[in-house]
């Protein structure tokens, strides 16, 4: 240990000390007791954990170039995986007992205002370097952590293609659809850990630096996108808040895409996740009513083909509530395209493009544009076109030839 970290080691605890010999004074001027030994221990632990920044994670955490995630199982091991190979390396936990573990967890999850404790015994929150971190213990027989590293160099389209996440047609339709000024509905599907939000991101970023002032609003539960402020001037983050002890303070998704969302006036939305909270009819509103001219957001599906019965799904839940036509009508006008990406052996990739139909006897049609190629190894172009209305959206910032069927031939994958 360095003497400067000795010295603001020794100065936590002085502090730590001081406001608990207050609280004891203060508590016996007021006639009540005193906090419990325990209770004051639980305290100090705290405090340091939520002090030491990263803690005993810091060298694995802020490594964020090699590891895309981190599980840590109690004080018993740690699971890391490569960024590169998605290979999977174990290694002892870097803490010295399970209590150390929940306490770290508790500690950083209060620094991101939530709550980590008996009542509550599971949460996701931040921290600083933009690790997102899942945390359970208490109902499970260890604490187990799960954090998911994101790295600057991937937050570009040019940066994932060269990850063989993607090619340079679809890199192409990607940052012609981010310049788009008319309105465009994308939607990414696909598992857990398989780059969602950081195809997100790098479509954010595709957009021209010209409309720098534009006002961009995300929406998430918890931060994950961090767009860079000094290129995004205009941007308003909300991210959710937990009700406090008492059961109050809540501030749901729900609640600010139907209040304050179209106050705001912005010009696009980045939803970090839809999911079965309320959520989902506001934001499809939101754009149907012209409220914002692009909506793009996340979601877990097994595949594109599966998104508009989650869409339909979703939208169902909340305190409102639409005829399943209007809602199926509403998906049909705001979506226009849903990208899938998997993790593959040959790494997180982009295995099917789907633009999205029409309404139609009680369905919403779909057409898959690009596929996987298991042969190829890539995503190739499909036998089926654009659709009209798509081709003009895309005429308005780029010659929207370069994305049509390369030969006739039947239509397979999908239909209009």
């Amino acid at each position: 240990m360095t003497t400067r970290a000795a010295e603001r080691g020794a100065l936590v605890e002085e502090t730590i000390t001081a406001v608990l010999v207050a609280a004891r004074q203060q508590a016996a001027a007021d006639g009540r007791p005193a906090l419990a030994p325990t209770v004051e221990d639980v305290i100090r632990r705290r405090a340091r954990a939520a002090r030491a920044e990263l803690g005993p994670l810091g060298p694995v955490l802020t490594a964020t170039h090699r590891w895309s995630d981190v599980e840590v199982n109690g004080a018993v091991n740690m699971i890391c995986t490569e960024r590169a190979s998605g290979t999977r390396l174990e290694a002892a936990s870097p803490f010295a007992s399970d209590e150390e573990v929940w306490e770290w967890a508790a500690g950083q999850a209060a620094l991101a205002g939530r709550r980590f404790d008996e009542a509550n015994p599971s949460v996701r929150f931040r921290l600083p370097n933009g690790v997102r971190v899942h945390a359970v213990g208490r109902v499970t027989s260890l604490t187990h952590l799960d954090c998911r590293l994101f790295t600057p160099a991937l937050d570009t389209l040019m940066g994932l293609a060269g990850t063989g996440m993607c090619g340079p047609d679809v890199v192409a339709l990607l940052a012609a659809t981010a310049a788009l000024r008319v309105p465009f509905g994308l939607v990414i599907s696909g598992g857990t850990g398989a780059g969602k939000t950081t195809l997100l991101r790098a479509w954010a970023n595709a957009t021209p630096t010209d409309r720098a002032l534009e006002r961009v609003v995300v929406v998430e539960d918890e931060a994950e996108l961090f767009l860079d402020r000094t290129r995004w001037r205009n941007l308003v983050e909300f991210e959710t808040r937990e009700a406090n002890v008492d059961g109050r303070g809540e501030y749901a998704m729900e609640r600010y895409l139907t209040a304050d969302l179209r106050r705001q006036t912005p010009g696009r939305v980045l939803l970090g996740e839809l999911r079965p909270d309320g959520g989902v009819l506001p934001l499809l509103l939101a754009a149907g009513q012209g409220i914002a001219h692009g909506v793009a957001a996340t979601i877990h599906a097994p595949s594109a083909v599966d998104v508009v019965a989650r869409l339909r799904t979703y939208a169902a839940i909340g305190s409102r509530t639409v005829p399943e036509a209007v809602v199926l009508e509403t998906i049909a006008a705001t979506v226009d395209l849903v990208i899938h990406v998997a993790q593959l052996p040959a790494g997180r990739v982009v295995t099917s493009i789907r633009e999205i139909g029409e309404h139609r006897a009680g369905t919403v049609t779909s057409a898959e544009l690009w596929r996987w190629h298991p042969r190829a190894g890539r995503t190739v172009r499909t036998e089926l076109d654009l659709s009209e209305t798509l081709t003009a959206k895309l005429a308005t910032v780029t010659d929207p030839d370069q994305f049509r069927a390369r030969r006739p031939a039947a239509a397979t994958g999908g239909s209009w």
